[in-house]
């Protein structure tokens, strides 16, 4: 691991110098990610390397330990004065309990509110702002769940940036992440709502069609890349033109995870070979 490490620390190094960035700590986190994503090795390593975020925001683990110690010790203070109640004070000791428990269900509430932080923090990708690897497989899962016996009205769509190693080495991986997070702005505009993006890993993301047609869901994946070959993505003096090639495949009943990401992926194997393409697997 120590050689990976090194080889990644060297490589991030060499990109801040070619895009004229000095190593300080948030460029060096990001140049040093977006190497591991493109190498793949992300949720391998992490949290292993101490330039990957824990999977739990430090601020909001901070505040549920204070929430935590709020509650004991307002329970210590209930179970204090009930271990040393006497008759004359029974009517102050039931105020002070109501007034305990008030004080307790507010901490409860702001500590609920802190664990839905902490897990919506655990299924978006830092960078772009989507939903991650672990959100899809939690999503589609369930969805798949319903669909042991039937076919659903369920599509799935990969999209992955033709060529995107060359636009790394060739302007660096800062502008590389400024291309996907400008490439998925285009992509969020181009579908509906109600459908879901993942970042897979790297350049690859996945769109879930759930409740969608083949057609529908084709006519989208033509729309975006159609709009992503015809923008230009300006950064600073640099003008650079990309496209995408995607998989495209139908829910059949019995998939799980495994299978119907495999026959995407397929899918879009065969659409890297024309380029600017989709293909679709049966």
């Amino acid at each position: 691991m120590e050689e990976i490490i090194l080889d990644i620390s060297n490589k991030t190094l060499e990109e801040l110098k070619k895009a004229s960035k000095l190593p300080y700590p948030l460029y060096y986190k990001n140049v040093f990610n977006s190497i591991l994503q493109e190498r793949g090795l992300l949720e391998e390593l992490n949290p292993k390397i101490l330039c990957i975020a824990p999977d739990l925001n430090e601020e909001i683990l901070t505040k549920t330990m204070e929430s935590i110690k709020t509650i004991f010790s307002l329970s210590e203070d209930i179970r204090k004065n009930i271990k040393n109640l006497k008759p004359e004070n029974i009517e102050d000791l039931k105020k002070n309990i109501e007034r305990n428990l008030d004080l307790i269900q507010g901490e409860l509430d702001l500590l609920d509110n802190d664990v839905e932080d902490a897990y919506h923090q655990l299924l978006i990708d830092p960078l772009t702002k989507v939903y991650n690897k672990r959100a899809l497989k939690q999503d589609l899962n369930t969805i798949l769940s319903k669909g042991k016996d039937k076919n659903l009205d369920l599509v799935i769509a990969v999209i992955d940036i033709d060529n995107f190693k060359k636009v790394n080495e060739k302007y660096g991986h800062l502008i590389g992440d400024f291309v996907l997070i400008k490439v998925i702005e285009i992509v969020r505009k181009n579908i509906r709502k109600e459908n879901y993006i993942y970042r897979y890993e790297g350049d690859k993301f996945v769109i879930v069609f759930n409740r969608s047609t083949l057609e529908l869901a084709e006519n989208s994946v033509k729309r975006v890349l159609y709009k992503v070959f015809n923008k230009k993505l300006k950064y600073k003096d640099n003008l650079i033109h990309v496209s995408l090639s995607a998989g495209i495949t139908q829910h059949k009943r019995g998939d799980n995870f495994e299978t119907i990401i495999k026959r995407v992926l397929e899918a879009l194997t065969l659409a890297k070979l024309e380029k600017n393409s989709y293909k679709i697997k049966d």
